[in-house]
């Protein structure tokens, strides 16, 4: 693995996982259901292109990243229903 790759991976995902803790704090919807479906839909899509051509820094990346998409779309479901009571 490149060291290079691997340092912004993980700046990357820090921030995503920073955002969405906060998010959580707040109580708030973490963001537009649509956009993150579909950008759940292109992670995945892209964590088996890079699967396939043997990236494992990207593949990981995007296997994390579309689990935090997995969490913010249940999240948004669930706080949207709380405030529908």
């Amino acid at each position: 693995m490149s060291v290079i790759g691997l340092i912004g991976a993980l700046i990357i995902l820090g921030a995503w996982i920073f955002e969405t803790t906060e998010s959580v704090k707040r109580h708030k919807s973490l963001i537009d259901l649509r956009f993150t479906v579909a950008c759940a839909i292109g992670t995945i899509f892209l964590a088996i292109y890079s699967f396939q051509i043997g990236n494992e820094i990207f593949f990981w990346l995007n296997i994390v990243i579309a689990a935090i998409e997995g969490f913010e779309i249940w999240y948004s479901v669930s706080i949207k229903k709380i405030h529908k009571k």
